[in-house]
Formats: C-alpha cells, sequence, structure tokens
C-alpha cells in the first residue's frame, strides 16, 4: 500500500470553524497510523479545508470511516475525486534572481522530466558559484513547489531539476534567499510548459452473458480503450483501460446494471495527459453523495 499512488482524495471542514484545531489534530493523528493515507499540508490548502489523498475508493471510505469514528468533531466530508497530477511537459532551463534589500541569490536550474521518479534534486553548479551552505536551500525551494505544482495545487510527478550555476552577494546571501530563489524558478519553469495527468486504470470484469453487451456499452461510454471481451459458457470476461475519472462510483453503477450479478477489479496503469475534449475533468463520482465516502 505505501507504494501504491495515491488515485482519489475528499476534502474535509469542521462544521463550526472553531473546531478547526481539533479536526487537524484528529487528521495529524490518524495519518500517522494509516499507510497509504495523504494529508496535504494544510496552510497551502487554505481556509479550513484539508484534502485526503489515498491509493482507492474503498481505502478513502475506511479512512473517513476511521475518522469519523474516532474523532468527536462534526464534519463536512466532500465527495470522492480524482487525485490528478501535474508534470513538466517539455525541458525548461530558468536563470533567476531574488534581489532585495538585503537578500540576494542567483540560481540557474536546468528542468526535465526523468521518466522514473528518481531523485527530484541535482547540484552540478561548482562551489564558487553556489556555496555548499546554500545548495539545501536550492534543493528545499524546488521541493515546496514539487508538492504543490502550480495549476491545481496538485503534486508534480517525473520532474528533474539540476542546479547548474548560480550567484551570491557577501552577507546579502542566505539559505532562505536562495531557497526563494530556486521557488521562484520551478515555478517559472512549470507555468510555462506544465500539463495535468489524470490516472489510467485497468479494468477487468466477469459479468454473465446476457448482460455483458450492456457492460461493454456502459465502459465505451465511460472512454474506456482497449476493449476485449473472451465468452464463456455462462460469463463473459471483460478487459479494458480507462480514466479514474469514469470509474468513480462504479461498484455501485455496474451493481445496478448487472442487478448485482457481475465482478469487477481495478487496478492502477499509468498516468496519461487529460484529453482536451475533457472540459469538466474535476468532476466528482455522479453517483457520489456526502454520505458515500461514511
Amino acid at each position: 500500500m505505501n507504494n501504491s499512488p495515491l488515485l482519489v482524495s475528499v476534502t474535509i471542514e469542521p462544521e463550526h470553524a472553531r473546531d478547526w484545531e481539533e479536526l487537524v489534530e484528529a487528521l495529524a493523528r490518524l495519518s500517522a497510523g494509516a499507510p497509504g493515507l495523504r494529508v496535504s499540508d494544510l496552510d497551502a490548502i487554505g481556509g479550513t479545508q484539508a484534502l485526503l489523498e489515498a491509493a482507492s475508493e474503498e481505502r478513502l471510505r475506511e479512512i473517513v470511516a476511521r475518522f469519523q469514528e474516532l474523532s468527536p468533531v462534526e464534519a463536512i466530508i466532500g465527495p470522492p475525486r480524482v487525485a490528478y497530477r501535474e508534470r513538466l511537459s517539455r525541458r525548461q532551463e530558468i536563470d533567476f534572481t531574488h534581489k532585495r534589500p538585503g537578500q540576494y541569490a542567483r540560481v540557474k536550474l536546468v528542468f526535465d522530466t526523468d521518466g522514473a521518479g528518481g531523485e527530484i534534486f541535482e547540484n552540478r553548479a561548482s562551489e564558487s558559484a553556489v556555496p555548499a551552505e546554500f545548495v539545501d536551500g536550492v534543493e528545499r525551494g524546488v521541493v515546496s513547489v514539487v508538492e504543490s505544482g502550480v495549476i491545481l495545487g496538485r503534486p508534480v510527478v517525473e520532474l528533474k531539476a539540476a542546479l547548474v550555476d548560480g550567484a551570491g552577494h557577501g552577507s546579502d546571501s542566505s539559505v532562505l534567499a536562495f531557497e526563494i530563489a530556486a521557488r521562484a524558478a520551478t515555478r517559472e519553469a512549470l507555468a510555462k510548459s506544465s500539463e495535468l495527468l489524470e490516472p489510467i486504470m485497468s479494468v477487468e470484469i466477469v459479468a454473465p452473458n446476457d448482460v455483458a453487451d450492456a457492460v461493454i456499452a456502459d465502459l465505451r461510454g465511460r472512454r474506456a480503450q482497449a476493449l476485449k471481451a473472451e465468452q464463456g459458457d455462462e460469463t463473459t470476461r471483460i478487459t479494458a483501460t480507462a480514466p479514474l475519472a469514469e470509474l468513480l462510483g462504479y461498484g455501485d453503477a455496474l451493481s445496478a446494471l448487472t442487478k448485482g450479478r457481475a465482478s469487477h477489479n481495478l487496478r492502477f496503469g499509468h498516468y496519461a495527459p487529460i484529453a482536451p475534449e475533457d472540459d469538466t475533468p474535476f468532476r466528482p463520482a455522479a453517483s457520489a453523495r456526502p454520505s458515500a465516502t461514511a
């Protein structure tokens, strides 16, 4: 579970603003004992709303149920939504100087996609350009932006940032100044060429032969690709790939379509850029209700 991508999210906020601190404490306790759960930086969300992310709807429902069981806070929990990711779409080289009274730092960073989820940051600059004591600040600045992106607060994946040059200026340079410069450079790179990614799932369904056509038709309406059907004596095994955005609440929908006679399995396949024609990528599951996550 720890290595599974976090694919589904819900927002959570207290019904009464006075309970915000207590809700924060409850979420901290919950995340400490729940592998496969991410609680977003509450300051980054703003206001009194937090974001929970997990690997599946089922896992998210378990976590929310546990929160409601253990915490006395009355909370408003949003419907499940896809946890999109952000990716740099092309190589960028950014030379940025942070200059304020008493603060100076220049960083030159090359941003690229590594395609393998390796280390985010690499230092290639000479110590004469960026003294060693400031390099940690550069890395912190890059990582802080990677955690929240620039489009919708979504984490960035597959990014590689290399520090290749820079400059300081006596007592005006500090770790903080280099962190600020690196953060600004990273945001600039992503703002110039960034795209949203959606998770694509592998779907496997076993359904009675008499409802297989209806299941296939329903999948086609969910942007399914690579559809295959293997018919047996009594059941048909159907496989396909489809965006998770089209599959939220799918268990309930499939049960209604087949009167509970079909089973299904969803597995994460890969991330892919959101299709340009999909103009509503952030909708929750069509069948979601506030009670659906309880």
